[in-house]
């Protein structure tokens, strides 16, 4: 079904209903909608001196950074990543989905990544040793001075590669500090993390940077009959994979 969609993130309100001719996905707003679900999110204020975002670290962080830094690690950052390097990153992150017992990324968000990329809203960043093992990626979507976290995958599913063990063990942290001083550095604002899950071991790994909670909203809204009538396809295509 053919469906005019449009895609709004960090939106400070949302449209009037008389507007809504085609279907609108909202990210991270923070005007309440009846019709949108709400999480809370956590979000670092980029603009501060370096001393005082380490200062906000958990000590834990602050040590396992000083360790990282003896590590052969390579950062790799770019704007435009190509096709094949997106379908690495696809390959890696399968993998370390798969072990994690958590979704997938399938064809149509490697559409959305390809989307993202075509309106220079997609940060895509890899840690990799010397030898170029692919340690860890972090890929964003940026949008005015808001960065947001969109998917992390570590190596963590390698289990043969005994000499990988302390790499990955610091990859994460490594990569994450090294992109909040990039964004901090070209001009952002802030880093959004996403929404802070249940999961305790999740939950904890963010609050260990800092930063403050921030409620915001999420989902569809439309005024077209068509668009209802996807919205409905949906949630009954999710309540059968379930």
């Amino acid at each position: 079904m053919f469906v005019e969609m449009e895609h709004i993130y960090f939106a400070e309100q949302c449209d009037e209903v008389k507007e809504r001719k085609k279907l609108v996905c909202y990210t991270q707003t923070k005007q309440p909608e009846q019709k949108l679900e709400g999480h809370t999110t956590l979000q670092i204020i980029l603009q501060q001196e370096e001393d005082a975002l380490l200062a906000d670290l958990s000590k834990m962080n602050r040590y396992m950074l000083r360790r990282a830094k003896k590590e052969p690690y390579q950062v790799i950052v770019k704007e435009n990543p190509t096709d094949l390097e997106l379908k690495e990153f696809q390959q890696f992150y399968n993998a370390f989905a798969k072990m994690k017992d958590t979704n997938r990324v399938r064809k149509f968000h490697m559409q959305t990544l390809q989307l993202l990329r075509e309106k220079g809203a997609l940060v895509y960043t890899k840690l990799q040793n010397y030898e170029g093992d692919a340690l860890c990626y972090r890929l964003y979507i940026v949008d005015g001075d808001m960065v947001l976290n969109l998917y992390t995958g570590t190596a963590a599913w390698i289990k043969d590669r005994s000499d990988l063990k302390q790499q990955i063990r610091f990859a994460n942290r490594y990569l994450l500090w090294e992109n909040i001083m990039m964004f901090r550095n070209r001009g952002f604002a802030r880093y959004d993390f996403g929404a802070l899950t249940n999961k305790e071991e999740i939950k904890e790994f963010k609050l260990g940077f800092g930063g403050q909670e921030v409620d915001v909203y999420f989902g569809y809204l439309t005024d077209s009959m068509i668009g209802k009538l996807f919205l409905q396809l949906r949630k009954l295509k999710f309540k059968l994979v379930k």
